[in-house]
């Protein structure tokens, strides 16, 4: 039953996971033509002098590619659920309602994070090639923030379909909003090195908001 529920999954959300998967090629790709161009047109000190002294990350293209993918994979994945009513159907399988929800968030949980892991990687090793071991690891807490918006994304977009109501709807999109938004507040290089135990702290939050709407639209709540 669970491999036909996560199959299930995959039939709803495989066009946009290659859709996604395509974007986020091209965008590395042009990422590191122009600034290997740059490299070629001005020289690597003058690169270098950019990024250290006055604190320029050359990758920001990468800022919104985290927030769509988990946009989009979450509602790719509950919307036709929503629309068409089929999670009701769903929570009548013989198995607790939590543990089909689990299966269906841990699917795009674990496809999401496969995603996000591939698009580090592929930065680490470009900016590797390129700069010193110092400048990578600023890289590398620089885009965390974007890709936990992107964690968020996907967990807003999942609890507020599940939602059954508009009234509790309109506050869950707006307050996912605001925490969203507040991780895009800053662009200083490594802003946000010393906010991980905050971000644990929200996305524990996110899943318990998530349990909440299950829990009202399994009690039918209107």
């Amino acid at each position: 039953m669970i491999k036909g529920l996560l199959y299930k999954e995959w039939i709803k959300t495989r066009w946009f996971l290659l859709a996604i998967a395509i974007v986020g090629m091209v965008l590395h790709i042009y990422m590191f033509m122009r600034v290997g161009r740059s490299f070629r047109l001005v020289g690597a000190e003058h690169i270098w002098d950019v990024v250290i002294t006055r604190n320029q990350f050359l990758f920001s293209e990468l800022k919104f590619l985290p927030l769509l993918d988990g946009a989009l994979l979450g509602l790719s994945q509950f919307i036709p659920e929503i629309t068409s009513r089929r999670i009701k159907l769903t929570f009548h399988l013989p198995m607790p309602e939590k543990t089909i929800t689990t299966w269906m968030v841990g699917y795009g949980f674990v496809l999401l994070t496969a995603l996000f892991i591939i698009q580090v990687a592929a930065l680490i090793t470009g900016m590797r090639l390129l700069f010193a071991p110092e400048i990578v690891l600023q890289g590398i807490l620089t885009v965390i923030p974007w890709y936990v918006a992107g964690v968020w994304a996907y967990l807003a977009c999942v609890f507020v379909a599940v939602e059954p109501t508009w009234r509790m709807r309109i506050p869950n999109i707006l307050i996912s909003v605001a925490l969203i938004r507040m991780l895009f507040l800053v662009d200083f290089p490594a802003a946000y090195a010393h906010m991980t135990i905050p971000m644990v702290v929200i996305t524990i939050l996110l899943i318990l908001f998530l349990w909440l709407s299950v829990y009202r639209l399994k009690v039918g709540k209107q």
